[in-house]
């Protein structure tokens, strides 16, 4: 199990059609924002929203799975760092899921990366940077 999730990492990381944008946060301040859509497989679709706010950039990311459904794990990369990892379930009368974390706003550019891998192999990727 440990080897899939390495082995789905590695090939979402190297995937070429990785959504990625950069930003302004206003200088850490309030108001910056930032809003991609997410590189996914067949049948999902994902977005990832930033916002710079008080010291504390706001992540959101969601995603919807048109067919199907079950277990998705999702991990937040800030900076070449897991700042957290969470489960979500989709259902057949809930086929959406929504992660919402504030991370610190760190000094200078901030990139922030989402892995979310699901079932049957599915997987998207998500990426963004704030800059000051």
């Amino acid at each position: 199990m440990k080897r899939l999730l390495l082995l789905v990492l590695v090939l979402l990381g190297l995937s070429a059609g990785a959504a990625q944008a950069r930003g302004n946060d206003g200088g850490g301040g309030d108001g910056g924002e930032i809003r991609v859509a997410g590189a996914c497989g067949r049948g999902v679709t994902s977005s990832l929203r930033l916002r710079g706010r008080d010291g504390a950039i706001e992540v959101r990311f969601g995603l919807r799975q048109t067919r199907g459904h079950g277990v998705w794990r999702i991990a937040i990369v800030h900076e070449d760092r897991i700042s957290a990892r969470a489960t979500r379930r989709t259902t057949r009368s809930d086929d959406s899921v929504e992660l919402r974390r504030n991370l610190t706003d760190l000094r200078g550019s901030d990139t922030v990366v989402i892995h979310a891998w699901g079932p049957r192999g599915l997987g998207c990727r998500a990426s963004a940077t704030l800059s000051p």
